[in-house]
């Protein structure tokens, strides 16, 4: 197989990578290409697609600021804005460094900053009450506010690793607030077993001259739609476990029996009886 189609193998398997697992996915990509070389020279923009698509969370160089790269937040081949601080920085996506931070030129309307400052505040509200160590930011994009939210739990040493990220896109102007939230969860101790699922919401919102009101609105929708969407993960395993996994097993065994435990038992202790006489 030549380098190309190998590189190319390698781009689809990192894409499918579980969350956290990006580095060792890459590593054992490495000894299959067997060429660094060839390998950073293509595999860059396919790093800078896998860290859209998780959300990657990184800090805001010489900022006191943490910001997810994400396609709404991306304002050049390699920049980034963080909304919080204003600031537009460099990234690398091969080592996952920020640089070359500045003041980004603000060409956004005050009406639609405005918006965007108060659904962060009540977002912070949101994932400070209900996310351990969860990121969240709101991004203004092509007339909507886009609010980008994740967060991650790896455990590697007890083989396991998750990730929780949803995105909402609001327009104040329709007043459509659609969303959708997406679990992966991997556990790799003795086999390979995955939780991927995902659910869609849409609502309507109308904006409210104050941005405030609007802001806690929309933020509550959100709440509850991922409120139910997590209960629902927990109703379906609870279901697993008490009815499906129930259903698999057999009431009787072959011999169309119960089996007698006491008796069983009583066998085994007069058998111990008799060798312990002998």
């Amino acid at each position: 197989m030549s380098v190309d189609n190998k590189i190319a193998k390698a781009a689809s398997l990192l894409l499918q990578s579980p969350p956290g697992e990006v580095d060792d996915v890459f590593n054992d990509i490495r000894g299959i290409v067997n060429d660094d070389g060839a390998l950073q020279e293509h595999i860059e923009p396919v790093l800078a697609e896998s860290n859209m698509q998780q959300f990657l969370i990184v800090d805001v160089p010489e900022r006191q600021s943490k910001v997810l790269i994400t396609p709404y937040n991306k304002v050049g081949e390699t920049q980034y804005l963080d909304p919080r601080t204003r600031t537009v920085f460099t990234f690398d996506h091969l080592h996952r460094i920020g640089s070359e931070a500045q003041e980004a030129e603000e060409t956004e309307d005050p009406t639609n900053l405005s918006l965007q400052e108060a659904l962060q505040k009540e977002l912070d509200k949101y994932i400070l009450a209900h996310y351990g160590a969860g990121v969240g930011n709101v991004f203004f994009d092509e007339g909507r506010m886009i609010t980008c939210i994740v967060s991650n739990r790896f455990s590697p040493t007890n083989f396991w690793n998750g990730s929780w990220r949803a995105v909402w896109s609001y327009d104040p102007i329709t007043g459509e607030l659609n969303g959708s939230a997406k679990v992966r969860v991997h556990y790799f101790e003795d086999g390979n077993v995955q939780l991927d699922t995902q659910t869609d919401f849409a609502v309507d919102v109308t904006k409210e001259l104050d941005d405030d009101i609007t802001a806690r609105r929309v933020v509550k929708f959100i709440r509850n739609y991922e409120a139910d969407f997590q209960q629902s993960i927990g109703d379906g395993y609870r279901q697993l476990a008490e009815k499906t996994f129930k259903g698999l097993r057999r009431t009787l065994p072959v011999t169309r029996t119960k089996m007698d435990w006491e008796k069983i038992a009583n066998y085994k202790i007069g058998g111990e009886l008799a060798n312990a006489e002998n």
